[in-house]
């Protein structure tokens, strides 16, 4: 009887064990689970900020799923915080956007992505992967394939700052482009489903070197989620100097999120340039992009839904050639409800690679890279 008791005592030592471990998993899984969102919303928002591509070591894209979270890299495991409420009630994990970088770690975020790149050519591309119909017009009216860049023309300027004006150059030509998902298209990525309907409207106007965009939303709603308003985008670009500005601000925006919450839509971008092109025209070889933002979508009673922020100016060196992705020098706050995200970008050298990034007060540094 005595060994029986004992064997039975065994068991339920080894079953408690056994709950205790899988717990210390979940728990695991959750935490990785928390940093990855921090870390995305730090490249979505750096990257919607700064109109560069890049990645930032440990996001969700890299770590996998959330087993592949547990056993990830050293770097990933590394939580830089605990963010508060992020995934309750607002859709699934989307995961990368369409090869872009842009990572949306739920639908408000996909929302937010959706505005904020509207109408440039990040913007097209993933529409166009979404399933829209992109209609673009000439000064007539007539029906036109985008123009290839050429080297005798040069780049035409856009909104870009002349960063990527071989890209530039490719809408220049074009008066009005449509991107139409009528009654609604569905795309899966990464498990999980992107429903978009509606038109996006994008007319432009060219006087002199100043060419003046506007960007409207039509009865357009990603995953349940309307948006509406008018971005205008004011960029110029002097070729003989190589200096060029970019000011856009948006009017009347507005968010109708799931369940009826509203938040007014506010955003200010002012981005300078001056670059050395080279002996192509298609791509600069050296100069400085330096750029400040102001975006933020709040309730009427002022709480903050989504807020970004440069409190230094970010600054992107073109000599860098690849040698540093993103922004090499600034401040960049972003807030999600009550989380706040802070990344510090460097000290302005092409060959630094990492970056500090702080979450609701707790600060980790990173690799930045492509």
């Amino acid at each position: 009887m005595k060994l029986f008791k004992n064997l039975l005592l065994l068991s339920y030592l080894l079953f408690m064990a056994a709950c205790t471990e899988q717990d210390e998993l979940a728990s695991i899984a959750e935490k990785a689970l928390e940093g990855t969102t921090a870390i995305d919303l730090a490249q979505t928002s750096g990257q919607l900020v700064s109109g560069t591509s890049f990645t930032i070591g440990g996001n969700s894209f890299q770590a996998g799923t959330i087993t592949g979270r547990v056993a990830a890299t050293e770097e990933t495991a590394k939580s830089p915080g605990d963010l508060k409420g992020m995934d309750k009630g607002k859709g699934g994990h989307k995961g990368i956007m369409d090869g872009l970088n842009l990572l949306a770690p739920n639908d408000e975020i996909l929302a937010i992505v959706e505005a904020e790149s509207a109408g440039d050519i990040r913007g097209f591309r993933m529409y166009k992967l979404g399933g829209a119909t992109i209609t673009h017009y000439d000064a007539s009216g007539k029906v036109v394939e985008l123009p290839v860049a050429t080297t005798v023309d040069g780049p035409h300027g856009g909104h870009s700052g002349n960063q990527f004006p071989e890209l530039d150059s490719l809408l220049s030509l074009i008066v009005k482009s449509k991107v139409d998902f009528g009654a609604g298209v569905t795309v899966t990525k990464n498990d999980q489903d992107i429903t978009r309907k509606g038109v996006i409207m994008v007319s432009r106007t060219k006087v002199g070197i100043v060419l003046t965009e506007k960007v409207e939303f039509q009865n357009y709603v990603v995953n349940g989620i309307q948006i509406s308003g008018v971005k205008t985008i004011v960029s110029e670009f002097d070729k003989a100097t190589g200096k060029g500005s970019v000011k856009s601000t948006v009017a009347n925006g507005k968010f109708i999120f799931v369940g009826g919450e509203t938040g007014v839509w506010t955003s200010e971008k002012d981005r300078k340039s001056e670059v050395v092109r080279g002996n192509d025209s298609r791509k600069p070889i050296s100069g400085k992009i330096i750029t400040n933002v102001k975006t933020a979508i709040k309730t009427a009673s002022g709480t903050v839904i989504y807020a970004h922020q440069t409190t230094t100016p970010l600054e992107i060196d073109l000599s860098c050639s690849g040698k540093r992705r993103g922004p090499t020098l600034g401040k960049l706050e972003t807030a999600y409800r009550t989380n706040k995200i802070t990344v510090d970008f460097g000290d302005g050298s092409c060959t630094n690679q990492t970056i500090t990034i702080t979450v609701n007060g707790v600060t980790t540094t990173k690799t930045i890279g492509g």
